[in-house]
């Protein structure tokens, strides 16, 4: 549970951070607001790492697992994908409180 709560901690600092940055040039006055997606932010930071990613996914699953699944997900704006995930984790780790029953 405490690893559940760590990362949705960690996910939540991910979507806040690519919140902020989408949101900026708005706040500024420089530009609209316009959301980037995970597969934005992953073509830019590796772009090698993407392709063999796919060219993995692609070898291993059907082509339409990557086209029709895996980009449908990668195409969210990355801060709702790690709000997601931020909500998830929350969960599964939450505190479970146990519930006592005396029979007599």
């Amino acid at each position: 549970m405490a690893a559940f709560r760590f990362l949705a901690n960690l996910f939540a600092l991910v979507a806040v951070v690519a919140f902020v940055t989408d949101a900026t040039p708005a706040w500024n006055g420089t530009g609209p607001f316009e959301t980037t997606s995970v597969i934005g932010h992953w073509k830019e930071l590796a772009p090698d790492s993407l392709e063999a990613a796919r060219t993995a996914v692609t070898q291993s699953a059907p082509a339409w697992g990557w086209d029709t699944v895996i980009m449908s997900v990668l195409n969210l704006p990355t801060f709702v994908l790690f709000g997601l995930l931020t909500i998830l984790s929350g969960y599964f780790g939450r505190h479970r409180h146990q519930l006592k029953v005396h029979i007599n």
